[in-house]
């Protein structure tokens, strides 16, 4: 089972085969199945400066579900999308 664990603007966001999370501290957090998955949105923050650079992330699920993530490192946004198979 493969994990992903980053930071992002609004918390943690984990990733691995069962869901897409977003821990906000330690009493919130959203979460999107992985089997509810429809889409990825990506769209560049921060441009990338001597390999730092950042990624806005936005999980589509079905119906009006999503999961935003902003400021994700480029390569880590990157290595998710492949995950995900996007």
């Amino acid at each position: 089972m493969s994990e992903i664990r980053t930071r992002c603007t609004q918390g943690k966001l984990i990733v691995n085969d069962q869901y897409i999370r977003i821990e906000l501290g330690q009493l919130k957090q959203q979460t999107l199945l992985r089997s509810a998955l429809t889409a990825i949105d990506s769209k560049m923050a921060f441009p990338s400066i001597f390999g730092f650079g950042a990624t806005n992330l936005i999980f589509h699920g079905q119906g009006v579900e999503r999961l935003q993530a902003n400021f994700v490192k480029t390569s880590v946004a990157r290595d998710i999308k492949s995950m995900l198979g996007f």
